[in-house]
């Protein structure tokens, strides 16, 4: 999944890189349509794998200094 979370993510360059290149009113308007909610599915899909495998979650010591 986080494999699939980079590809979306270098997906969404490439409009940018389009933009980059040439600064054309169509061409940002494919980077807002097409790039940006791949860069935001690309985020989203990173999140939510590192949420399954626990990274959000309190650490051991976190819990010891909270029931102090």
């Amino acid at each position: 999944m986080i494999r699939f979370a980079c590809l979306l993510v270098l997906l969404s360059l490439a409009p940018l890189v389009l933009v980059a290149l040439r600064t054309t009113g169509s061409n940002a308007i494919v980077f807002s349509f097409v790039g940006a909610p791949l860069l935001a599915a690309g985020v989203l899909v990173y999140g939510f794998q590192r949420w399954r495998e626990g990274a959000f979650a309190p650490s051991s010591r976190q819990e010891e200094r909270s029931s102090r």
